[in-house]
């Protein structure tokens, strides 16, 4: 009796042992899988190199025309009946000539945990000729930008993938979409996979000149016509 107990707790063990490295190796490929998503893109940054906590989808670092910028990916499915989307945080840093945070976030859903706008205490009227589906809030009265400056790249955010926009004295951000969850993928397993993975450079090198922009027109003070290309969808 006490035999076949042994050789039953045995079993159980090696049972446990197996789906352990089972899932070991699983959660590894996963990481794998997720970090190389900027394979193709690294090139674009010098001094590059990725950061990732354990998991999660990396970070990308690296100068980008002599400035440092950071490309975030950050995965949100909060969003009820909604596929999971993989937003791009990419953040540029350079002194700007504003006085304090500026935020504007369109096409507002009151689930966009990664935006810091619900912070923000002073909400300020959406300049003519923005996209008016939006929110605009500020630090304080003192921290809106040069509208001028700002007009003539506002069009990014006719495109549904860009999302938001925040001004700061360091630098500014734009949040825009990278992938959409597969269907078909997250209807079953209900499990995140993103299409259009790894991200193409195109777009992403788009979206930094549009940012290198809005910085240059943020500090000559002149509202100009500039017109860094147009952004593509990214990953398309």
């Amino acid at each position: 009796m006490n035999y076949s107990l042994t050789l039953l707790a045995l079993a159980a063990a090696g049972a446990v042992v197996f789906a352990w490295r089972g899932q070991v190796s699983h959660r590894r490929a996963v990481g794998r899988q997720r970090r190389a998503m900027w394979s193709h893109c690294d090139s674009l940054l010098e001094d590059s190199r990725i950061s990732q906590e354990d998991i999660d989808y990396p970070a990308l670092h690296g100068l980008y025309k002599g400035h440092r910028v950071v490309l975030e990916a950050i995965a949100d499915h909060v969003g009820y009946r909604k596929l999971p989307q993989l937003w791009l945080r990419a953040s540029l840093y350079t002194k700007l000539p504003v006085a304090g945070v500026m935020d504007y976030l369109v096409r507002p859903e009151n689930i966009e945990f990664y935006s810091p706008i619900w912070s923000l205490p002073v909400s300020a009227e959406i300049p003519a000729g923005w996209p008016q589906h939006a929110l605009l809030r500020l630090s304080d009265d003192d921290a809106m930008p040069d509208p001028g400056a700002l007009a003539p790249h506002m069009q990014l955010f006719e495109q549904p993938q860009a999302k938001e926009l925040v001004i700061t004295p360091s630098g500014l951000r734009v949040v825009y979409q990278l992938a959409q969850g597969e269907r078909a993928y997250y209807a079953v397993f209900r499990s995140l996979r993103f299409d259009k993975l790894p991200v193409a450079p195109e777009p992403i090198a788009a979206l930094l000149d549009r940012m290198l922009a809005i910085a240059t027109d943020l500090q000559s003070g002149l509202a100009t016509d500039r017109s860094p290309r147009r952004i593509s969808a990214i990953g398309s």
